[in-house]
């Protein structure tokens, strides 16, 4: 297995402001409704009424439980940077895993089960959905299916979006986010979320927690990179076919650019998305030998310039690595 940290930051609540340029392959359809509730827009909650009690998560990677150094020395370099008023507003979520110890996962998060929109980070589930089909027989992937998701990922094509979307439907692609097995979405703290096509579109389901159409939190967000990282998603063989379709990337900003100074940098796996004020960035990083996952979304006209300021923190809180030095025997 490859050495790991998974890194997850999301900025919400929005400026009143959204005059941000977005790359145009990149953007995303509105977060929210409009006053006037249309007849096609709907809650969706067929699969997992509030009355239901969701199946028990079958996965082992919860992400569940906090590493206190991991978690103080994060917060630590987040307060010496002005983007602890983002943390305290809510406008600001980060989730970390490191995976580099082959024998504990070390996690640390804040605000990181707040559920935002975040543009066109959740096309991560519309390939995971399609890899699950396939694998359930249901589908007979091709060369176009490749393809096609290569450049969702890596240029973030709409068009190929939608087109996966329709090869499976949306409702199966909530199933399989909320699938004991992945645990990816559920009603109580939200998920990875798909309630839309990536263009305008009469079939609409939004998320039965906040009404979203494309949401995520930064926890199930990085648990969907950890459970790629260790080969949990599908199969062993199907984790590996959609890491290879997620890099390297085509978009130069956010996390690449935050980088782009540094040395021994590689973009493994990445999935970044705009729409007006809202960014969002993902990716599967390798700084020489240690590897990890930032995920960023958020809500600002200045998202670009901050995350670029996030990752180079998390890149150095994973490379000076004092969470994951052996504690010394206590005196006796």
């Amino acid at each position: 297995m490859s050495y790991a940290l998974l890194i997850l930051v999301a900025l919400g609540s929005p400026p009143s402001s959204s005059n941000s340029k977005a790359t145009s392959a990149e953007v995303s359809m509105a977060p929210v409704a409009s006053l006037e509730i249309q007849a096609n827009t709907k809650i969706n909650s067929d699969s997992q009424t509030p009355n239901q009690a969701p199946e028990q998560c079958q996965s082992k990677i919860t992400l569940n439980k906090k590493s206190r150094s991991l978690q103080r020395n994060l917060e630590n370099a987040i307060n010496k940077t002005h983007l602890d008023k983002y943390l305290k507003k809510h406008r600001l979520s980060i989730a970390l895993v490191d995976l580099t110890s082959s024998k504990r996962i070390y996690y640390a998060g804040i605000n990181d089960d707040d559920m935002m929109y975040a543009a066109s980070l959740p096309k991560i589930a519309i390939l995971l959905a399609n890899a699950q089909a396939a694998d359930d027989g249901r589908l007979d992937w091709t060369d176009e299916h490749s393809r096609r998701f290569f450049s969702m990922i890596t240029a973030s094509s709409n068009a190929d979006a939608s087109w996966g979307v329709e090869q499976v439907s949306l409702g199966s692609i909530e199933s399989v986010l909320r699938d004991p097995r992945y645990c990816l979405y559920d009603n109580e703290h939200g998920g990875l979320w798909i309630g839309r096509k990536y263009a305008h579109s009469s079939e609409t389901y939004r998320d039965p927690k906040n009404g979203l159409i494309h949401g995520a939190t930064a926890r199930q967000a990085a648990r969907f990179y950890t459970m790629l990282n260790q080969e949990k998603l599908v199969s062993k063989v199907w984790s590996d076919r959609m890491l290879s379709l997620m890099g390297p990337p085509k978009h130069h900003h956010k996390f690449v650019r935050g980088l782009a100074d540094r040395q021994n940098i590689q973009f493994v796996a990445r999935k970044s998305g705009t729409w007006k004020v809202w960014h969002s960035d993902s990716a599967l990083i390798r700084h020489g030998d240690n590897l990890y996952v930032a995920v960023a979304i958020s809500e600002t006209r200045h998202g670009d310039e901050i995350m670029q300021k996030i990752i180079r923190i998390l890149d150095d809180l994973v490379m000076n690595g004092k969470h994951r030095r052996q504690r010394r025997p206590s005196r006796v």
